[in-house]
């Protein structure tokens, strides 16, 4: 056991040795002497550099120099203070330490703080030592370490990172123009072989992030390997992977690989990678940023991806492919992003089936209530010919029931001006400027509002301000949908203008889909045509001051619950003093040729010439829709062709009565529609039968009538004096 003894003792001489050297090496080498070079080195970067505290000797775990208490500001600015650090403590090799050279390997911070802030002029506080880097154009001087003896050769500082440590790190940034504040708090970082034009090594970070627009904490976890170009032009991700999570289920990963890199220090940076991020499940992360959203279908919103392949340079990022997937509808495309005087955004995808309902807010229960009104109604009954004239008169001094259905829709109407009112704010112009745009979306099916719509496709471009509709198309139940126009935001007040077509579609779906509880139901194909402007520095004034012309027009198309002939049969009854036919009269008008032209006006909808046949009924009229009121009246002019209304209808033997239109009067809520809103029209009826009565009373007495109206207009005067 002797050979054991003899090796312990020489192992324990050369340590004592080695640790001897050290101590002679560390006690002739005075490390302060370099603070003022290393704060006069800062100062000509722009950096105020303060080193508070002595820099000394570490002897464990690694040999390096330790700095206390380090705050670095800008240089205009010295006590505006953006980075503090308790201790940094840089590791050095040993063997270039012997030659009396240090030579970095490791650098360890220590609970380093960094703040970041916006003054109201929207500076950030790190702004003016960036500039102050970016005006030095040659690289930084050397530290040279002083020597004993007067040898030409100057020796420097040298960077070999090995390893960087962040430990117990802060990073704060506010904006005194939001009023937003967020911090990056126990941010720890290990980064293992940093050497420029060396091995690829392995950056691990943790944080929790907190902030204004987070409800709770977000943790970071950050692992990656990457590689840095010499003299530091590039940097290679092999490849990066980052999770954010937080306390409240909320989940998502983003994956990186490929490059950042230039050529020289004088040209652009360039990029090439690809990117694969998600976020599942979604609704966690509307909770956490406080934008929870309720919708009609809870599995919507439940999943976000993202796959692209980036390339570009700082100026300009094209996204090809790109691939974005919301739930279950997948969308592909392209997109290049320009950071131009002008930012730019061109965005170009195509989608499968998307339901856009599901995405909206629940629907209001009221529809239900509306459904057992509307079924109520419909089993009312035709009224008699007795009730007809009764109706009539009805017409003239309204009952209690509709005075007070007056005063609610007054009321309503009253209520929703106020709201109105309030909420009219102005439009955010500001923001729809100073960027340009081209959008061209595209699906194979879109279901919105309760409609499908077939391969609709929207093509938007904006320039500054100008909102450009070009196109908007869709296959709508067998017809064709084709639209477009503009907005204009770039003086203070907005103007909008559209128009458009609608060909050959079938009108009962599209009611169906959008209104399956009115009252009123339409059937049939019809086409539309609209052209319409808008202007306005609110909401509320787009659509006060909206202007459109639109015309209806159709073959065959059926309207319930009205009957016009029945009506029309209800006038000859009145006015002839005739019992009404006996037969089933179904509770629709079948229309032929029909058209209409509509002026939109703000809230209030006038029709302004009606056009369309009824079996051997000729219909003209005009009327007018109240939607702030949710109420309408037409006043309706059918006229007789022929003998009879219809094959089994009523019969009109006085030839006085044919061709010659007879007032009905379609008004009502729209709450309010029945079989009984459209009935005959009293005061221009009535005109009517006097007019018939006289022309019967002269055809009779002849001129012996007009001297009889002649005298009896004598008598009243004697009788009344005058």
């Amino acid at each position: 056991m002797a050979w054991i003894k003899r090796t312990f003792i020489a192992l324990l001489v050369v340590f004592l040795l080695l640790a001897g050297a050290v101590a002679w090496l560390l006690a002739g080498l005075d490390i302060n002497q370099y603070k003022p070079q290393l704060e006069k080195l800062a100062a000509k970067q722009g950096i105020s550099l303060q080193l508070q505290g002595d820099i000394g000797w570490q002897l464990w775990p690694k040999l390096g120099l330790q700095l206390d208490d380090v705050t670095m500001a800008p240089l205009q600015l010295p006590k505006e203070t953006l980075v503090r650090a308790d201790k940094i403590a840089v590791g050095v090799a040993l063997k270039p330490l012997l030659q009396r050279r240090v030579e970095a390997e490791e650098i360890v911070l220590v609970a380093p703080q960094i703040e970041l802030s916006v003054d109201k002029e929207g500076r950030g506080n790190w702004e003016l030592i960036s500039e102050a880097l970016e005006a030095k154009k040659k690289q930084p001087p050397k530290l040279e370490i002083p020597k004993e003896t007067q040898e030409p050769a100057a020796q420097q500082v040298e960077l070999s990172l090995d390893k960087l440590r962040i430990e117990k790190g802060l990073l704060s940034y506010s904006d005194a123009r939001s009023g937003k504040a967020y911090k990056v708090e126990n941010l720890s970082i290990i980064a293992d072989n940093l050497v420029p034009g060396g091995e690829p090594g392995r950056l691990n970070a943790n944080a929790s992030v907190t902030g204004s627009d987070l409800r709770y904490p977000l943790k970071l976890k950050m692992d990656s390997t990457l590689a840095l170009d010499e003299g530091l032009n590039g940097l290679r991700l092999q490849p990066l992977q980052l999770v954010l999570t937080s306390d409240n289920n909320a989940k998502a990963t983003m994956h990186l690989r490929g490059y950042v890199r230039r050529d020289n220090g004088n040209q652009p940076w360039r990029v090439q990678m690809n990117l694969n991020a998600s976020a599942d499940p979604l609704r966690p992360w509307l909770e956490l940023t406080g934008s929870e959203i309720v919708t009609r279908d809870s599995a919507a919103l439940q999943k976000l991806s993202i796959e692209a392949s980036i390339e570009g340079t700082e100026q300009k990022i094209n996204l090809t492919p790109l691939q974005l997937q919301l739930d279950g509808t997948t969308f592909n495309g392209n997109a290049q992003l320009r950071n131009a005087e002008m930012p730019g955004l061109d965005l170009s995808l195509r989608g499968g089936a998307f339901n856009l309902d599901n995405y909206l807010p629940p629907a209001d229960e009221k529809g239900g209530k509306q459904d057992e009104k509307t079924s109520g109604e419909s089993t009312t009954k035709a009224p008699s010919t007795e009730a007809t004239a009764q109706s009539v008169e009805s017409t003239q001094t309204p009952t209690s029931a509709e005075t007070l259905s007056a005063q609610q829709t007054e009321k309503k109407a009253t209520t929703k001006a106020g709201t109105q009112q309030v909420s009219a704010e102005p439009l955010p112009l500001s923001d729809l400027r100073g960027f340009n745009a081209n959008i061209n979306l595209a699906l194979d099916q879109l279901q919105a509002a309760g409609l499908q719509l077939d391969s609709p496709e929207i093509l938007l471009t904006v320039d500054n301000g100008l909102y450009q509709l070009q196109k908007l198309s869709a296959d709508l139940y067998g017809g064709q949908l084709n639209s477009n126009g503009q907005f204009n935001a770039r003086a203070q007040t907005a103007e909008g203008q559209v128009r458009g077509g609608l060909v050959g579609v079938d009108i009962g779906k599209v009611q169906k889909a959008l209104f399956p509880n009115e009252k009123v139901q339409v059937a049939g194909e019809a086409s539309v045509n609209w052209d319409g402007q808008t202007k306005g520095k609110t909401s509320t004034d787009l659509q006060q001051n909206l202007r459109a012309a639109v015309n209806v027009s159709s073959k065959e198309l059926s309207i319930a619950p009205f009957n016009l002939e029945k009506s029309m049969c209800q006038l000859f009854s009145y006015a002839e003093n005739t019992p009404l036919p006996e037969r089933n009269w179904p509770a629709q008008t079948d229309l032929q040729d029909v058209r209409a032209t509509i002026a939109v006006k703000g809230d209030e909808v006038k029709v302004t010439e009606i056009l369309a046949g009824i079996e051997n009924i000729a219909m003209t009229g005009d009327g007018e829709v109240d939607l702030k009121k949710q109420d309408f009246d037409f006043a309706l002019g059918l006229a007789l062709v022929g003998e009879s209304t219809s094959a089994d209808g009523c019969t009109v033997k006085n030839k006085r009565w044919r061709n010659r239109p007879l007032p009905l009067r379609c008004k009502g809520d729209f709450d309010d529609v029945g079989p009984t809103t459209c009935k005959p029209d009293s005061r221009r009826l009535d005109d009517l039968v006097r007019e018939e009565l006289k022309y019967k009373a002269k055809k009779k007495y002849g001129d012996k009538v007009e001297e009889k109206v002649d005298e009896l207009k004598e008598k009243l005067k004697n009788l009344f004096g005058r």
